[in-house]
């Protein structure tokens, strides 16, 4: 008889194509990572169930993509904010509903960091180039660059520095917002030289953490596997 692995939903991204429907789609990195650390990747299209999937799902992956409408907590929409697709936001919103009624373990990469944010009420930096503190390169400048890399600092005692087992580490960076005030029961558990914070988690919750740098686009890197491990171990844990 074959052991089970823990099922991780991936939410995906969503575009239409025609008055019929769209085409969903994931950066194949992120089931990589999972599967690397032992999961099952389940990829999550925009129209679901999400009671269901969260009674029969181990885990939730929300990972990167485009802007939360600013409208979600409290401000107008600043002209360099480029909404998400509608129909995925409204299912990532159900899911993650579903999935902390049931308590199970979620992980948010980029905008999954910051829609786990404003999910708790809180709010965010809708244009990091605006603020004159943020000092240091958090995007690539066009597409032809590679991206930006730079150093965070874990708060000792988190969850995040229990699992990474440093306090420093080096992490690829593409993001343009980032968390203005951190939402009802998260706590910060890193942050850039310049400030920025690069990770949030719920120290009370069984593993529930964001953050705002992208694991997946460094997969050797030790610091990667040690998440995606604690992450998918939590999951078989449930």
């Amino acid at each position: 008889m074959c052991a089970a692995k823990p099922l991780i939903g991936i939410t995906a991204n969503w575009r239409p194509l025609d008055e019929v429907g769209g085409r969903v789609s994931l950066e194949d990195a992120y089931a990589r990572s999972v599967a690397r650390a032992g999961g099952v990747a389940v990829l999550i299209p925009s129209v679901a169930d999400a009671q269901a999937l969260a009674a029969h799902l181990d885990g939730l992956l929300i990972p990167g993509g485009a802007d939360i409408d600013p409208k979600y907590y409290g401000e107008s929409l600043h002209p360099k904010t480029k909404l998400v697709n509608a129909a995925r936001f409204d299912a990532e919103w159900a899911l993650l509903a579903a999935f902390e009624a049931c308590r199970k373990p979620i992980l948010g990469i980029c905008y999954g960091c910051q829609l786990l944010n404003v999910w708790r009420g809180g709010a965010l930096y809708q244009h990091l180039p605006d603020l004159p503190s943020a000092t240091l390169a958090h995007q690539r400048s066009c597409k032809d660059e590679p991206y930006p890399r730079h150093f965070v600092e874990l708060e000792a005692g988190s969850k995040l520095f229990q699992i990474e087992g440093q306090a420093r580490l080096e992490v690829v960076s593409a993001h343009h917002q980032a968390i203005r005030t951190v939402g009802t029961g998260l706590v910060v558990s890193a942050r850039a030289p310049d400030g920025v914070i690069e990770a949030i988690e719920d120290p009370s919750y069984p593993f529930l953490i964001g953050v705002q740098w992208h694991p997946e686009r460094d997969p050797d890197a030790l610091a990667t596997r040690r998440l995606f491990e604690a992450f998918v171990q939590a999951c078989a844990a449930r």
